[in-house]
């Protein structure tokens, strides 16, 4: 089988056509056909500086974002989440899916002008795999033949992963894996010369060498990430000659968004009480559509309190998530129903994420020791964003919860590998997250962040009949049966409330006039593509 597509890639292909908006009229404004042009330099803000741009370590969107600019791997997706030909030109599976052949297109470089053979993707994956280099996507690939058995140190390679000539590799799978060619276009699996990564050591994520558009140039701390047009692009050569990340430590919407006014940006994140103005006054072009991307308050399932059901179920019907979406959002959030967001396979409409019900959750803190919320710790909620939306709706939710007796304070750390290490380390009670699926698949929101043994599991929620769940989803060949698996999963989960879910988030983006050629995927922000924008200053 030649290109074989998964069926639930071919679901989102359907749901996530991209909407263009162009404020005012809510049409895609009619524009005739220019040209393209090489030049120029294109600045983008970034609400956080990452900690990493080693695609074996990146876990979140600030990382994805600047390295899916500099690596890319076998297969890449299309604008409308169809997996696509990258390095790979072709590939063919056998019919029981447990053998994956790829045919490497001749003459792709590195940044270091090396050409890549089908050994670098061996020594990649091999890479991920190996417990050295603590890779968060080790679990992602765990299916291929072997891995497991190299990773746990009984072997000295991995079995699955074979070179059959320099331009042919041959992946062999232990078990069938529906979301396989999906996983492949993540960018945690873009290929790296060995060489560099030997020479640079733990520095390979400082600066780090690809195949992508882009180049990696210079990295300023909290400032900016600066990349340069790679001439011998593959695809061919990209039209902007310069890519400028500017940081905005804390993820302050407003303070990025007046850069933007000020023609200092090429785009920006929009905020919600500026989208309005933004719509009538037709000045920008906006990119409207929705996401696969849930937000959430991640809960500690260890530290107690939380580590109670009812007062996790509590704190859940105490807050009014619609009214904060509506009031607060204005249109950039959506009420999640559940974890599943919409547009992916297993989501439905006629799940119910814990309805406004302030005397359920007085009812269930009483049931747990604390009637009125006597007694009752204060909460500890912590968050890297200080801008005004998500402050709003912090203040929403210490009002609601206080009306049921639960004490909360915020905190705020704006340094996101501060952040970040203060959550890995699970340290943080309460603490605000978005999650999106780098794979248009349920099982990329499941597994992750519920599996007990997942890397990702940071609110430390442990349920066997779930984690069973998980891994029978993740090994039935049948479509149907394997969403029905992860929809029943996703239930059990809601029911023992190890998070506060409140919203899906809709991309919305703004781009100066002369911005051309850009398109955003459902899968979100972090997966948006630079290598065939252009800038039409004329």
């Amino acid at each position: 089988m030649r290109f074989r597509l998964s069926p639930f890639v071919l679901i989102l292909a359907c749901y996530c056509a991209p909407l263009l908006l162009y404020a005012g009229g809510g049409e895609k404004k009619s524009v005739p056909p220019v040209q393209p042009e090489h030049g120029g330099v294109y600045r983008r803000g970034l609400e956080h500086d990452p900690v990493t741009l080693d695609p074996a370590k990146i876990t979140d969107m600030y990382e994805v974002v600047v390295t899916q600019q500099i690596v890319e791997g076998l297969v890449q997706y299309s604008d409308n989440l169809m997996v696509v030909p990258c390095i790979a030109e072709s590939w063919e599976s056998s019919r029981d899916n447990l053998q994956w052949m790829f045919h490497l297109k001749k003459g792709v470089k590195f940044h270091n002008g090396r050409e890549v053979k089908a050994e670098d993707f061996v020594y990649t994956f091999s890479r991920i795999l190996d417990p050295a280099t603590d890779s968060g996507a080790a679990s992602l690939i765990m299916p291929i033949k072997g891995a497991s058995e190299f990773f746990s140190g009984k072997a000295e390679y991995v079995e699955g992963l074979k070179a059959r000539g320099p331009y042919t590799l041959e992946i062999l799978l232990s078990e069938p894996y529906p979301p396989f060619i999906s996983v492949l276009a993540m960018v945690n699996f873009g290929v790296v010369p060995q060489e560099e990564v030997i020479k640079t050591g733990t520095d390979f994520g400082l600066q780090p060498v690809g195949t992508g558009p882009f180049r990696f140039e210079n990295w300023d701390r909290n400032r900016e990430i600066v990349l340069a047009a790679n001439d011998e692009y593959h695809e061919g050569k990209p039209y902007l000659d310069q890519v400028v990340f500017n940081i905005f430590p804390g993820g302050t919407t407003e303070l990025m968004y007046g850069e933007f006014e000020r023609e200092n940006l090429e785009d920006s994140l929009l905020p919600a009480d500026a989208q309005e103005q933004v719509f009538e006054e037709n000045r920008y072009q906006v990119l409207h559509r929705p996401s696969l991307t849930i937000r959430l308050f991640i809960m500690n399932n260890e530290i107690p309190p939380l580590d109670d059901r009812r007062i996790r179920q509590a704190i859940n019907y105490a807050i009014d998530k619609d009214r904060i979406a509506l009031e607060i959002g204005r249109g950039k959030l959506i009420t999640a129903s559940g974890l599943i967001p919409q547009g992916m396979a297993g989501w439905s409409p006629d799940d119910e994420n814990y309805p406004y019900d302030p005397e359920k959750a007085r009812k269930l803190l009483e049931e747990a020791g604390f009637p009125g919320g006597k007694s009752l710790p204060i909460i500890e909620f912590w968050s890297s964003v200080t801008s005004k939306g998500p402050l709003a709706e912090d203040e929403a939710v210490k009002k609601y919860l206080s009306e049921v007796g639960i004490q909360a304070s915020f905190n705020y750390i704006t340094d996101w590998p501060a952040f970040k290490k203060l959550i890995m380390a699970g340290k943080a009670q309460v603490f605000k997250f978005s999650w999106g699926a780098d794979v248009p698949d349920p099982d990329s929101i499941i597994s992750p962040l519920f599996h007990s043994k997942s890397a990702q599991n940071i609110a430390h929620y442990v349920n066997p009949k779930v984690d069973q769940m998980i891994e029978r989803a993740q090994n039935e060949s049948d479509y149907q049966k394997r969403v029905s698996q992860y929809a029943e999963a996703e239930n059990l989960i809601m029911e023992d409330a190890p998070v506060i879910l409140l919203s899906y988030l809709a991309y919305i983006r703004v781009f100066q006039p002369y911005v051309r050629n850009f398109e955003g995927k459902a899968l979100g922000d972090q997966y948006f593509s630079l290598k065939w924008v252009w800038l039409d200053r004329d």
